[in-house]
């Protein structure tokens, strides 16, 4: 009996899983079998103190991850804000051309930094075509066969700048003529700006006109490049869906595709013009000597500054000289000066390219060419002629009935030729370019209807 009691207590119960609940000095038991497992108040403590713990591990856990989380956005925020410092300190905008315009532009393609330097061979000499205000020029063969020219922004030494660059962009890729030259793609990576154009084979006109070059160019297709700038201005002021004034028009930023034909370029400093208004004031920008009077005094643009400029450009093809050239002899180093001088003696023959002479012109042709230019470069904007009136004249569809007054002539520095006349007396002289007047042309009083061999 008292070991029956005694295996009662100990949890034999022949091979059953039971649970007594027989309370022996405070303690429980649990029994399987002939076994008898009884947890150690030590176990009890371990169990309870993981239960608790448990809830604490993982609120530690999520608090850490927010606080790393909070950190990173922080940091995120503060780089963020350094970088915008230090592009706003140095002038260049982070954005590339492609962000500025917001895919807008759809004519155009935007170009990695490295596959036009590998186009141009890290902008090898050997590849280099010419430098204008802008920047160098580069020739650049793509991975398509293509060759292209590729202008490059000195952030340094232009005085364009990322205004100007973007301003080019906008406008070439608004306009579409077959005298403007057409804009491919643009890079804007980092610091680098750059502009990729259609390859002109021949070039700008400065290199041919001024002698760099080995090309000579006879009458015929000098006329085709004079009478191709003035249809592409005279898009630009009266045919665009806005009017747009060069303000640089010069040999430079003329090229000549592989038949001559020409294409004005350089856009950087452009302006659109309002149609209701008559000028804008604006502080000066362009080149000395193509620079019209009302523009280079009083700060007054107009399309007729373009038509100022025209004229200085139209002398230099037929004459084959620069605007200005100091190693000629005094009266001959201002090319408007000695145009007019001729034109007075009536020896405008003498101003015509020596060379031309011997390949044959029609001298009433360049006669009425050069009387053109004179008439662009009249000292009061209202009276020189539209840039449509100057085609019609040109294609002999206009007539010829008036003169052109005496041009106001400059010397290298852009100061009056005239010693005695005052900058303040000119100024007077020229009045706001309001309203443009419609003027027909009489012949030049030496043109003769002959033809010279």
């Amino acid at each position: 009996m008292e070991a029956t009691i005694d295996q009662r207590r100990r949890g034999v119960t022949g091979g059953r899983w039971c649970k007594e609940g027989i309370v022996d000095g405070g303690q429980t038991c649990w029994m399987r079998g002939s076994s008898t497992i009884s947890p150690t108040p030590s176990s009890l403590n371990e169990e309870s103190w993981s239960k608790k713990q448990h809830p604490s591990a993982v609120f530690f856990f999520l608090g850490g991850l927010i606080f790393l989380l909070s950190l990173l956005i922080l940091l995120f925020i503060f780089w963020k804000y350094i970088k915008e410092s230090q592009l706003r300190k140095s002038g260049k905008p982070e954005n590339s051309c492609k962000d500025y315009f917001s895919g807008e532009l759809k004519t155009i393609t935007y170009f990695k930094f490295q596959t036009l330097k590998k186009a141009t061979k890290n902008f090898h000499e050997s590849n280099f075509l010419g430098k204008g205000g802008f920047g160098p020029v580069y020739l650049g063969k793509l991975q398509d066969g293509r060759l292209v020219a590729i202008k490059k922004l000195s952030l340094e030494k232009s005085q364009q700048g990322d205004e100007e660059f973007l301003a080019e962009v906008k406008m070439i890729t608004s306009i579409q003529h077959k005298n403007l030259v057409r804009l491919l793609g643009c890079c804007s990576e980092g610091p680098q700006r750059l502009l990729v154009y259609e390859y002109m084979k021949n070039k700008s006109l400065d290199l041919i006109i001024y002698g760099e070059s080995e090309h000579y160019l006879n009458w015929s297709t000098r006329f085709q490049i004079i009478l191709g700038i003035a249809r592409g201005l005279q898009y630009l002021h009266e045919d665009s869906h806005m009017r747009i004034v060069h303000r640089d028009i010069k040999a430079s930023n003329i090229l000549l595709d592989a038949k001559f034909q020409p294409r004005i370029g350089d856009f950087g400093l452009a302006k659109f013009f309002p149609e209701e208004q008559a000028y804008l004031s604006t502080a000066f920008a362009g080149t000395l000597g193509y620079t019209a009077p009302e523009y280079a005094i009083k700060g007054e643009l107009s399309e007729k500054a373009d038509i100022y400029s025209f004229g200085v450009l139209v002398l230099e093809i037929i004459s084959c000289r620069q605007h200005t050239d100091l190693t000629l002899p005094s009266e001959m180093q201002y090319l408007p000066e000695y145009a007019w001088k001729l034109y007075a003696r009536s020896k405008m023959v003498d101003l015509i390219d020596p060379r031309m002479r011997n390949g044959g012109f029609v001298e009433k042709d360049v006669m009425q060419t050069i009387h053109v230019a004179l008439l662009c470069l009249q000292p009061q904007a209202n009276v020189r002629p539209p840039m449509s009136e100057i085609v019609a004249i040109l294609t002999w569809k206009g007539k010829m009935v008036k003169a052109p007054m005496k041009p106001a002539f400059f010397d290298g520095k852009c100061r009056v030729k005239d010693e005695n006349v005052s900058w303040e007396a000119i100024s007077d002289n020229y009045p706001s370019p309001l309203e443009s007047r419609s003027y027909n042309l009489i012949q030049p009083p030496n043109s003769r209807e002959f033809r010279v061999n």
